[in-house]
């Protein structure tokens, strides 16, 4: 009778042992594979404009009216909302066409890689090109969920977790 319990000391450390292991193979699968975030931002956006102005203007000189043409520049702040998608070590961002300026470099259907990525515990930052001059940089707090843009497009915001489910 002292045979069966010896033998089943060693069976049950080897099944706690094995159920262990299992446990941190998983914890480190999900740690090589990061956080995966699906994240929609609305807030309020800033970008540069240019507008032409064309008429015409009275030429004291000539004595009459001479075509004039202008360009004024200035700031258009309006509403918009901005898709970030996170992957493990890789982060996109999606911008409205309101926010994409004329020229602007690749992408792929509107999705911008975010190159410097930093996933933080409570701050996500990183920045992307949309040409050569214009490379904002972003910046997300975990704990608020406010996201800020800075460069020649501002954005802020408030980011809400997008789980793919139906609100209604």
């Amino acid at each position: 009778m002292n045979t069966a319990p010896s033998l089943l000391l060693p069976l049950i450390l080897a099944l706690a042992t094995s159920t262990a292991h299992a446990q941190d193979r998983q914890r480190d699968d999900r740690d090589d594979h990061g956080p995966d975030l699906q994240l929609v931002c609305y807030g309020g956006a800033e970008k540069t404009t240019a507008e032409v102005h064309s008429g015409y203007e009275w030429d004291p000189q000539q004595h009459k009216y001479v075509p004039k043409q202008s360009v004024e520049t200035g700031k258009a702040d309006f509403q918009a909302t901005i898709t970030v998608s996170i992957h493990a070590d890789r982060g996109d961002i999606q911008l409205p066409k309101s926010l994409i300026p004329p020229l602007h470099g690749d992408n792929r259907d509107g999705w911008w890689r975010i190159d410097d990525l930093l996933v933080g515990h409570d701050e996500i930052r990183g920045k992307f090109r949309l040409n050569a001059l214009n490379q904002p940089r972003l910046s997300i707090n975990r704990r608020s969920g406010a996201i800020t843009i800075d460069g020649m497009i501002k954005f802020n915001g408030r980011c809400d977790a997008d789980d793919g489910h139906r609100r209604f």
